[in-house]
């Protein structure tokens, strides 16, 4: 199975998509964790990146495709995939679509999560990652037993730049302005599953297997 993960910053598309694709045994590929690991290397490319992410910008599609072209083309996605953060808009869906024709393969669903705008202010203003192994928590409804430290790994919590209010609200906009024409690119093909992703963990996690028709 071939799956994108749509919706606005907050709506829990990595952590559902990383969910499912171990439910499904498929890979999940994050863009928002290559772009970071990337982001800790010093070369031409992170530069680059830096001015966008740490802006709360949308990084330019043809960056955007090289990333994802290249991950998808390894051994791991052989046996189905799961992207999470991409695309972000209808030229980025066409330029995987393509893609796939390329290889003789096709995308099976886009499932949209989508919450209030309220929701997500709240879900991402208190959310705090590990840098050193990526880990994501919520100080609301899912907090570290610990106080800042990561349950996994011992790491020092941060919050990111892109999580702070002012820069919430810009990215929320940012991706409202774009996702009407994606949303009709793929209800056009007939593989667009809307799902709320309000409520509690498991309630959602149920409603996309039950739209997905998996167990």
């Amino acid at each position: 199975m071939r799956l994108v993960f749509l919706g606005p910053p907050g709506v829990g598309k990595g952590t559902h998509a990383d969910l499912l694709a171990k439910n499904l045994e498929i890979t999940h590929y994050s863009t928002g964790d290559i772009f970071r690991e990337i982001l800790k290397e010093s070369s031409a490319l992170s530069n680059k990146l830096k001015k966008y992410v740490n802006s709360g910008e949308l990084v330019p599609d043809e960056i955007v495709f090289e990333t994802v072209k290249e991950v998808l083309s390894n051994e791991d996605s052989e046996k189905g995939w799961l992207l999470d953060g991409y695309p972000r808009n209808k030229n980025q869906a066409e330029l995987l679509d393509n893609f796939l024709r390329e290889r003789h393969e096709e995308l099976d669903y886009a499932v949209y999560l989508y919450a209030s705008p309220e929701v997500l202010i709240k879900r991402l203003s208190n959310r705090r990652v590990c840098p050193n192994c990526n880990a994501i928590y919520n100080l609301v409804n899912n907090p570290p037993e610990k106080d800042g430290i990561c349950d996994k790994c011992g790491g020092v919590l941060i919050q990111r730049e892109d999580d702070k209010i002012d820069t919430i609200k810009k990215r929320i906009s940012i991706f409202e302005s774009e996702f009407e024409t994606l949303e009709e690119y793929y209800d056009d093909a007939g593989i667009l599953l809307r799902i709320s992703a309000e409520g509690n963990l498991e309630d959602i996690a149920d409603r996309i297997k039950e739209g997905l028709k998996v167990g």
